[in-house]
């Protein structure tokens, strides 16, 4: 695909300030979409003036367990709104929109999930994902938007919002505090920041089928138990951790996601290991 200006929503987030920096270092023409611009996805008149583009990297959402349970209007207002308004503005200037969506499998959760398998999410912040992504797959079956679905695993790297699960075992570390985490056999799938980014950009530059979904994520799973380890090793000091035995309401427990589909597509896989990832973020 020829791209040669993108809008990024969410430009000042943590993906998306290293999304816009690559993609600056590409040469590309970066519209920077985010609220130190007063500039708010679910104001349609923030739209209206904005200047054609050819791809737009949809980012800005209220993200997070806690904070989509503790604010549910704002989350279905902002993930669910702020992707109508998106893609009305992809139909009016024929943009590629990619947007990016997360757990939304269903059970059971220790199956390696497939981007053919049914989703059934459940968290206010991963149902409002699920809607954009029927919002998504509308608009390219009936208006014939050019739209694309990244499912993407958990991401971390330098300068992460500091509540979520990896800035959270370090400052309890550094600080020597104790720290409950829910069980130590819970998983995630960890992806560095650099290789996340890059799979959006290969993407966003090949030629997908409308609607196209695609699981972006690691090889394999890590559980908590061993992720701590990890840090522990790192620090050269085991972190005081303690498990409840008891998982969050709703949560997801365990998170496989398998990633043959766009390994095979764009010839990409990702390069850092979580070793490197974590002394990467843990070390500056």
């Amino acid at each position: 695909m020829n791209m040669k200006k993108c809008l990024v929503t969410g430009s000042g987030g943590f993906i998306g300030t290293y999304l816009v920096k690559e993609l600056k270092n590409q040469g590309f023409k970066v519209v920077e979409f985010n609220r130190s611009n007063k500039l708010d996805v679910t104001s349609k008149e923030n739209f209206s003036n904005l200047e054609k583009v050819d791809v737009v990297f949809h980012l800005a959402a209220v993200s997070g367990y806690k904070n989509s349970n503790a604010n549910a209007n704002l989350v279905y207002k902002t993930n669910y709104l702020g992707v109508v308004n998106v893609l009305e503005y992809c139909r009016r200037v024929k943009a590629k929109l990619v947007f990016p969506s997360t757990y939304v499998y269903d059970k059971p959760y220790n199956q390696v999930k497939k981007e053919t398998d049914k989703a059934n999410p459940t968290t206010n912040y991963s149902f409002t994902k699920f809607l954009g992504e029927s919002l998504c797959l509308f608009y390219s079956r009936v208006f014939k938007v050019n739209t694309l679905i990244l499912r993407t695993s958990n991401v971390y790297g330098p300068g992460q919002n500091p509540i979520y699960l990896i800035p959270v075992i370090r400052d309890h570390l550094l600080k020597s505090k104790a720290l409950e985490l829910t069980r130590p056999e819970v998983e995630r799938s960890f992806i560095y920041i650099d290789d996340l980014v890059s799979a959006y950009i290969k993407l966003a530059l090949s030629k997908t089928t409308r609607g196209d979904v695609f699981n972006v994520g690691p090889d394999q799973s890590t559980s908590l138990k061993d992720l701590v380890s990890l840090v522990g090793d790192i620090y050269g000091k085991p972190p005081k951790i303690s498990y409840s035995g008891k998982d969050r309401p709703n949560e997801v427990d365990i998170n496989r996601i398998d990633n043959h589909k766009i390994k095979s597509f764009i010839d990409w896989q990702p390069v850092t290991s979580l070793k490197s990832g974590l002394i990467k973020t843990l070390c500056v």
